[in-house]
C-alpha cells in the first residue's frame, strides 16, 4: 500500500512547501537520506517522508561511525522543542526530553520561538543529567541550529546566546563530557519521535 505523501503541518494545519535537500557525499555514509523535505511556511517545521526516501544499498561498505558508541557515555538523552504559530503574537513553544523511562517538558519562559524550546531541552537535559550523577552524556537532537550553538563558545553565539550561556556554566561546572549527535526529524526514530509528542503537546493544550 502506498501511504500519500503529508501535505499539511501537524501543528498549525498549513500547507506544507516541498523542498530539495542538497546532495553530498557524506550522504553516501549514511544508512539512506532523503532526496527532499517538507517545510511548513508558519513554523518553519521540518517534515521527512518516505516518499523522498533513499536507501543506501552499499553502506556497508562505509566506516559505520554514526553507530559507534562511546564506551564512556553513561546516559543518552533525546532533546525536542516545538512552537505552534511561529514567529506570531500568539506563539507557544515548549522544550522536552527523554532518557530512558525519564521524561520532563516546560513551557519556554519569554520570548516564544522553536528555537529557544530546542535550546532549553538541551539546557534541561543537561542540568538533570548532572544532578543524577551522570558524567558522560550523549546528546540526540534534530535541531541543527542547536547543535551549531553549542559547538561555539556562548560569546561567539549570536541568537539566544543566554540559554547557550546556561549550556555552557552547566557543563563546565558540573565537568560534564558531552557529545552530541544529529538525529533526522520525523524519520522513524522511536525516541526523536517519542520527545517531539511530548514538547508538541505543551504547545496546543
Amino acid at each position: 500500500m502506498i501511504h500519500p505523501i503529508l501535505s499539511l503541518c501537524k501543528v498549525d494545519g498549513a500547507s506544507l512547501i516541498k523542498k530539495m535537500t542538497q546532495r553530498t557525499s557524506a550522504q553516501l555514509k549514511k544508512p539512506y537520506y532523503y532526496t527532499a523535505y517538507l517545510l511548513c511556511p508558519l513554523c518553519s517545521r521540518i517534515y521527512h517522508d518516505n516518499a523522498f526516501k533513499v536507501v543506501n544499498d552499499n553502506y556497508e561498505l562505509f566506516t559505520r561511525s554514526d553507530l559507534v558508541v562511546n564506551d564512556k557515555s553513561n546516559v543518552d538523552i533525546w532533546t525536542d522543542g516545538a512552537c505552534s504559530n511561529n514567529g506570531r503574537p500568539n506563539a507557544k513553544a515548549a522544550w522536552a526530553f527523554v532518557a530512558g523511562k525519564k521524561e520532563d517538558a516546560g513551557l519556554v519562559d519569554g520570548k516564544q520561538t522553536n528555537n529557544r524550546g530546542e535550546g532549553l531541552a538541551i539546557y534541561h537535559a543537561l542540568k538533570w543529567a548532572a544532578s543524577k550523577g551522570y558524567g558522560n552524556i550523549r546528546i540526540h537532537s534534530d535541531s541543527q541550529i542547536s547543535l551549531f550553538g553549542v559547538a561555539k563558545h556562548p560569546d561567539k553565539v549570536k541568537e539566544n546566546r543566554d540559554i547557550f550561556q546556561r549550556i555552557h556554566e552547566v557543563v563546565i561546572g558540573n565537568k560534564l563530557d558531552v557529545s552530541y549527535i544529529k538525529v533526522l526529524g520525523h524519520s522513524g526514530d522511536i525516541n526523536n519521535e517519542r520527545v517531539d509528542q511530548l514538547a508538541v503537546r505543551l504547545t496546543i493544550q
